[in-house]
């Protein structure tokens, strides 16, 4: 049995590492790749020397590398979410994206962007309130009324459905400046990506994981239900207000930044839990890197499919999310 246990754990960690790998290759990919072509060796002399064309040294430095740092962060806080999600929920189709946080947040970076002039401050605190109380909402409902698994997932797209239709009234009363801000939030992009966003998402992520971490024992209890958790000393209701508020936050920040991108916490999660398991100090980690490798080759594969064209980054996830989705719930049906 000890053998066992040895082996797992390392079958599991050796996941982890070829995860790391495949993530910091997909992050040199995406630098490399762009509407301007470069050969290999002229990113690298950007990066570490002295290139002979100082704009590539400009472009690479200042639109690419945050671009694709970003894609990293974002990609790990997406899936991450939607691991702690389908832990708290009991749920596998649970992610911010299905359960409606997502559009929650456009829908308040929206009402922010109209009320606020585009600041920062007015746009996370509306994305976070309506995401905040959207999640809420789901989760009171479901302990109100004990709404089954299936249930939970149509209440999240009928809320996607009403946050749009609420977006698309704001953006009817936008002028022509807001529209295109509020369009960015809507699709889901890198390019507006620069360091700062990079490093407040890259702390919110830390923390955040380092949070999750922190109680992983307590998530793995909830895997036995929860009456076995609560036998186990476990504050159930507590545990999963607060883990809840956690990922909405972190959604939020990453909505803010990089607009609404859906999906990649619904696919994250599900690759995770089939490659090495549910148990949450492996299956939470290595969520987080299937995120961020996903969209790494999302990103890849928007600046591969038409030479000088970038596509925004939400429609490459939307596409490949929604087929993974309806796979999910087509297998399901067939049990």
């Amino acid at each position: 049995m000890k053998d066992f246990y040895k082996k797992l754990v390392l079958k599991r960690s050796i996941f982890l590492l070829v995860g790391f790998f495949l993530c910091m290759v997909f992050l040199i990919l995406d630098i490399s790749l762009g509407p301007a072509k470069y050969s290999f060796l002229e990113v690298f002399e950007a990066i570490f020397g002295t290139p002979k064309d100082e704009s590539i040294s400009v472009i690479i430095h200042s639109m690419r590398i945050p671009a694709a740092l970003m894609a990293v962060v974002a990609g790990a806080s997406l899936g991450l979410s939607g691991a702690v999600m389908q832990t708290i929920l009991s749920n596998p189709l649970a992610s911010p994206y299905t359960l409606g946080i997502g559009s929650a947040a456009g829908f308040g970076a929206a009402v922010g962007i109209v009320l606020f002039d585009g600041s920062f401050l007015g746009i996370s605190s509306f994305a976070f309130l309506f995401s905040s109380l959207s999640i809420l909402f789901i989760y009171y409902l479901s302990k109100r009324i004990f709404l089954g698994s299936s249930s939970i997932i149509l209440i999240g797209i009928i809320l996607v459905f009403i946050y749009q239709s609420l977006q698309a009234f704001v953006i009817y009363l936008a002028n022509e400046i807001e529209v295109s801000s509020i369009v960015f939030w809507t699709f889901g992009s890198l390019m507006r990506s620069n360091y700062t966003y990079v490093s407040v998402l890259a702390l919110a992520l830390i923390l955040a994981l380092f949070i999750v971490l922190y109680k992983a024992w307590d998530l793995n209890a909830l895997l036995l239900g929860d009456e076995k958790a609560a036998s186990l000393g476990i504050k159930v209701d507590s545990l999963k207000i607060r883990m809840l508020i956690l990922v909405s936050l972190l959604t939020t920040i990453c909505v803010c930044f990089v607009g609404t991108i859906g999906f990649v916490g619904l696919v994250a999660a599900h690759v995770s839990r089939l490659l090495i398991g549910a148990e949450q100090r492996f299956f939470l980690i290595f969520s987080a890197i299937c995120g961020a490798l996903l969209l790494s080759l999302s990103s890849v594969f928007s600046k591969s499919v038409v030479d000088g064209v970038v596509f925004p980054i939400g429609i490459i996830t939307s596409f490949i999310g929604a087929i993974f989705f309806l796979a999910i719930v087509l297998k399901k049906g067939l049990r």
